[in-house]
């Protein structure tokens, strides 16, 4: 079983495999990680407070039902494929595999995708990705036999830092250098606030700073911080 934590990735994934893909759209990157247990909704709400739905309950059970298609195939002795990148969302997500599976005896690989590729053809060109959404699903399929196992004293160690990051509880998650570091919720803000400009809207102004922050923030998390900005 594939699995990975874009959902437009996943469908792109798929298409390319011509075979289902499980993909997590968990937003790993903001807020508490202990939603997955689905214990809570808090997040839930928060998410669908700031896309300007009233669709908490349909948000959380989308996810905890593709949540419960990876524990039954885990639970099956399935072999697990896990796709991921240096994105934040990715890495957490790899992470969360590593500690379900550490005490499992299931085959567990890994594709670790990259952000950045030189295009063949004429001319070549550098091009840098914010996601594995802006992989093309056939282009991905590339790194197919780069696929390595994930053997259970790798799955234990990893399981661990994912165990802090739980604890740590930060609002807002950013890879720097390889590591995933928690970091205050207005990390962005100032950032964000040179893309502000008179009289242009909150969807203008979130479309500004996705293109000229490449950060990969979710657009939602955006308006929800643009909004706090212009009542300070």
């Amino acid at each position: 079983m594939d699995i990975v934590f874009n959902e437009s990735f996943g469908n792109a994934l798929a298409d390319a495999l011509k075979q289902p893909v499980i993909g997590l759209q968990l937003d790993l990157q903001v807020g508490d990680l202990g939603r997955l247990t689905g214990e809570s909704t808090d997040f839930w709400q928060m998410k669908a407070r700031l896309e300007g739905t009233t669709m908490a309950t349909e948000l959380a059970q989308a996810v905890q039902q593709g949540i419960g298609q990876l524990q039954a195939a885990i639970e099956r002795g399935d072999a697990i494929r896990v796709w991921w990148s240096d994105h934040p969302d990715d890495r957490l997500g790899f992470m969360w595999v590593c500690a379900l599976m550490k005490d499992v005896p299931n085959r567990l690989t890994q594709i670790k995708v990259p952000l950045e590729r030189v295009t063949s053809g004429s001319p070549t060109a550098f091009q840098q990705f914010v996601s594995l959404a802006e992989w093309d699903g056939d282009a991905a399929l590339a790194f197919l036999d780069g696929a390595t196992d994930v053997p259970a004293s790798e799955r234990l160690a990893i399981s661990d830092e994912w165990a802090h990051q739980v604890a740590e509880n930060a609002p807002l998650r950013v890879t720097v250098n390889g590591h995933t570091l928690g970091v205050p919720a207005d990390f962005w803000d100032n950032l964000i606030a040179t893309e502000m400009q008179p009289n242009k809207s909150v969807i203008w102004t979130t479309g500004r700073v996705l293109g000229e922050l490449p950060v990969g923030l979710p657009d939602w998390w955006v308006r929800g911080r643009l909004a706090g900005l212009r009542q300070a």
